[in-house]
């Protein structure tokens, strides 16, 4: 920046002179803007005058006014922040316009800048934009007299108008910036809005799906639960009047049997020689093997009976067709019914059970609950797990048709067939674990492993989704977990974990309050 020296610039009234402090200041500013105009603007004008304090100041909103740029006694001051009203800067707000030849301490003696200023002359003018409203003032202050009014005034009003066009833009500047924060706010703050409507709209549409969901297991345990009730309440009349009748049916059965045997007596007695066609009656009747085999045929024939009224029994269970919808259950006893109708899932045709229940039931009292609903939630984890343990009896199969086929590509003819027993001795068989245990004065906890396939880790965090299933099309649809995590966490106030690995199996615990109050379906 190039400095205007004594010799450039000398105080005087002259025309000349005034037009070169003005060549001189215009040419160092015209490159400048914005701080560093406002800073070459107050340096060059006290240097170029003899003053030594230059101060250009903006108008804040709240009346005071702060230094743009403050040149006080040969160096640019930090930015202060000051009241106008009880000094001369307020009078030039005002007035536009105040000069003081000498004693402006005397004038103002409430304003206490002046004092450690040691000014005793001033002069300023004030900054307005296009529309005539006051941006701030130029104010030059000295320790001597300011002498030359017309000439000082005059560059001050040439500058303002300047520093005010400057100040203007500085301000339309500032003005765009807080309209673009404020738009980018807005768009901000509408991105956030959106974002949290499309998270209410899928919150919304997964409360459907689950609202669809609970409407069609309704649905379906209300068709099944009526199914069941009355198969079972059909079946009962029949199988008591079975069951009823067997011991008089078995009773006159022994009635012809003691005849023959009290013909046959009295013929040996008696030497009489019994009828030829009565003989071959009871030889071609196997008469002997049919009196020593119906005792054992009545007795298959009760065990039978027993065997359809405890089916019967647990599909009354099941359906809870004589009780209320709320009530208290021997939970052990639930789960057992339960148990038994899932027999018919244990076994492959032709060949023994692939699959193992083992109960362990723990001494635990009644649990009030929805009892037809937990069931459901059984029913559907215990079908998890037989599904997983098939899946992983399938993949056993495959595994080992591979091991022995390749294993017997690489023998010997003569030790094939023995190492083919061996082989088929090793074979997967699955288990279920069910257990129950009090885990504290009012809670219980029923819980439910598999050796199965397991569960992989990257999708252990959505099996309780609704519809989420790895199943084939066709072969589910992915209601069983979210039903049973409803029925347990949501319908009883339970909750329900699980843990799993990969390969070794899956093990699911609820934990239930053994009272608590009736929930309504949403």
């Amino acid at each position: 920046m190039l400095e205007v020296s004594n010799e450039d610039v000398r105080v005087a009234s002259d025309i000349l002179s005034a037009e070169a402090v003005i060549e001189l200041i215009v040419r160092d500013t015209a490159a400048s803007t914005g701080q560093s105009f406002f800073e070459g603007l107050v340096r060059n004008l006290a240097q170029a005058l003899h003053v030594r304090h230059c101060l250009l100041t903006e108008l804040l909103e709240n009346g005071q006014l702060r230094t743009l740029a403050f040149w006080r006694d040969g160096e640019i001051a930090p930015s202060i922040t000051y009241d106008p009203a009880p000094g001369p800067c307020g009078v030039v707000l005002d007035q536009d316009i105040y000069y003081c030849e000498y004693g402006v301490q005397q004038k103002f003696p409430h304003q206490p800048a002046l004092p450690l200023l040691e000014a005793e002359s001033y002069v300023g003018v004030s900054l307005r934009n296009h529309q005539g409203k006051i941006l701030g003032n130029l104010a030059l202050l000295d320790s001597s007299p300011i002498l030359e009014r017309k000439l000082y005034e005059d560059l001050l009003k040439l500058f303002a108008t300047r520093a005010s066009a400057e100040l203007e833009r500085q301000q339309a500047i500032k003005a765009i910036e807080a309209l673009n924060a404020e738009l980018e706010l807005r768009v901000e703050n509408r991105t956030a809005r959106l974002a949290l409507q499309a998270e209410e709209l899928k919150k919304a549409l997964a409360d459907l799906k689950q609202t669809q969901a609970d409407l069609i297991h309704s649905a379906k345990m209300s068709a099944l639960g009526r199914l069941v009730g009355g198969v079972a309440h059909e079946l009962n009349n029949p199988i008591s009047f079975i069951k009823g009748n067997l011991t008089h049916a078995y009773d006159y059965a022994q009635i012809p049997f003691e005849l023959v045997r009290l013909y046959r007596e009295h013929c040996d007695q008696n030497n009489i020689k019994s009828s030829a066609k009565i003989q071959t009656i009871l030889e071609k009747a196997d008469f002997d093997y049919v009196a020593k085999d119906l005792p054992v045929l009545f007795k298959s024939m009760h065990a039978g009976v027993e065997r359809i009224e405890k089916i019967v029994r647990s599909l009354r269970t099941f359906s809870r067709l004589d009780e209320s919808s709320y009530k208290s259950i021997n939970l052990n006893e639930n789960l057992s019914s339960i148990l038994l109708l899932f027999q018919d899932n244990l076994y492959r045709e032709g060949k023994g059970a692939d699959i193992q229940i083992i109960e362990q039931y723990g001494d635990i009292p009644d649990v009030t609950c929805y009892p037809g609903e937990l069931n459901q939630a059984f029913i559907n984890l215990l079908y998890n797990a037989i599904a997983a343990i098939k899946e992983k009896l399938q993949l056993e199969s495959k595994h080992q048709s591979a091991s022995q086929s390749t294993h017997f590509q690489r023998t010997n003819s003569q030790t094939t067939h023995l190492q083919r027993a061996r082989f088929q001795k090793i074979e997967f068989r699955g288990i279920i674990r069910v257990t129950t245990k009090l885990t504290s004065s009012s809670q219980v906890a029923i819980c439910i492993s598999d050796n199965g396939v397991g569960i992989s880790e990257k999708i252990k965090e959505d099996i309780f989704d609704p519809f989420f299933t790895t199943r084939p099309v066709g072969r589910g649809i992915g209601l069983g977990l979210s039903t049973a995590y409803q029925i347990i966490t949501e319908r009883h106030g339970g909750s329900l974990e699980f843990s799993s690995s990969l390969g070794q199996g899956s093990e699911f615990v609820m934990h239930i309050p053994l009272t608590s109050s009736p929930q309504p379906l949403e």
